[in-house]
């Protein structure tokens, strides 16, 4: 059995959740002129949002767009104002303009990456829908460095040691790198895997998790060069 490398995608590699909080920071700031508390608005995308993606099953790509136009839906209801159709068709475009966006590196990516390839099977295990994310993982210019892209429904301890029979590589040798403790890290860590958690200022808090087991915490993607050798 061989060592092996699993790189999470979205805001491990390239920046992703800076573009929902600035499509929520618009939505607040929509919702505040219209009078409704802003607050309450955030909190109640955020219901909206978990709840869709628990309902799909997954990260599909309308769960966050969904989930603005039910929160305006919501908000006219229980404060009493008047419901717009046009309104609501306005609010949900801020969530597709997330994926008009450009697929960004983050810095260091391409340095790290490119250090890490040959050595050993470099992987790359993310979430969603496979045709948006293979999509996503050739615009951002970084597939050429993997040996295989995993898109994954869920991430699990099962979808791990899948992915590790299937490579013939041993997670007591291996690494799984990532920025969500519920997603990357803790699966992994249940599957076996050395882990490395990198912190991101824009983890969305539903991927928050206390961990269960030993693992690197570092601040930057360049950092898990100190440790993977």
């Amino acid at each position: 059995m061989r060592r092996g490398i699993l790189m999470d995608f979205d805001d491990t590699l390239v920046e992703t959740t800076v573009y929902f909080s600035q499509a929520k920071s618009r939505f607040a700031t929509l919702m505040a002129g219209m009078g409704f508390p802003a607050e309450k608005a955030l909190s109640t995308l955020n219901e909206y949002d978990i709840k869709n993606v628990q309902l799909s099953g997954g990260f599909f790509k309308d769960c966050f767009p969904r989930a603005l136009g039910e929160t305006y839906a919501y908000c006219c209801r229980v404060y009493g104002a008047n419901y717009c159709g046009k309104t609501r068709q306005e609010i949900e475009d801020l969530g597709w303009w997330v994926y008009r966006q450009p697929v960004r590196p983050i810095q260091g990516a391409e340095e790290v990456l490119a250090q890490l390839a040959g050595r050993s099977p470099l992987l790359l295990a993310t979430k969603g829908e496979p045709a948006v994310q293979n999509l996503r993982v050739e615009q951002s210019g970084l597939a050429r460095w993997f040996d295989k892209v995993y898109v994954l429904n869920e991430k699990s301890a099962a979808a791990y040691t899948a992915i590790a029979i299937e490579q013939k590589i041993a997670p007591p040798l291996s690494w799984v790198v990532g920025n969500s403790m519920k997603s990357d890290i803790n699966p992994a860590l249940l599957a076996g895997f050395n882990c490395i958690y990198i912190h991101h200022p824009h983890t969305w808090d539903f991927e928050d998790e206390e961990p269960l087991g030993g693992h690197i915490s570092v601040d930057s993607l360049t950092s898990i060069l100190e440790f993977i050798t």
